[in-house]
């Protein structure tokens, strides 16, 4: 079974018009990096409603916890910081789905939650 990884889904529903993932490259200064990191416990999977970690948050755990994106239209960012091989599936508004990639800390500063319909941590 081939396994894609979830910036190479994101990219293929952007190239089909579905989605606009944002351009330009944002960097979290060291300080937003390292209190998102504390704010996003080991086993958890975290989702920020904005950008480099920050605006509200979601704190995920338990594997078929699926929870609701709620921040539709906005640039968000998430956190993996679940154990070694966890992946957290993301449910994309075409019906689709990804998943993270299987590191055990795995991080995106810029998401476009649009294309994100729900997440399942694991």
């Amino acid at each position: 079974m081939t396994r894609t990884s979830l910036r190479t889904k994101l990219a293929a529903v952007a190239a089909t018009g579905v989605m606009a993932l944002g351009t330009g490259v944002l960097a979290a200064s060291p300080t937003q990096a390292a209190t998102a990191a504390a704010d996003c416990p080991y086993t958890y999977f975290c989702a920020y409603e904005g950008p480099n970690y920050t605006g509200r948050s979601i704190k995920m755990w338990q594997c078929s916890d699926v929870r609701w994106i709620p921040w539709a239209g906005t640039n968000g960012s998430w956190i993996n910081n679940q154990t070694p091989g966890t992946r957290a599936v993301f449910s994309l508004s075409n019906g689709s789905s990804a998943s993270t990639y299987g590191a055990y800390y795995a991080v995106s500063e810029r998401i476009d939650w649009r294309s994100v319909y729900s997440i399942d941590p694991c």
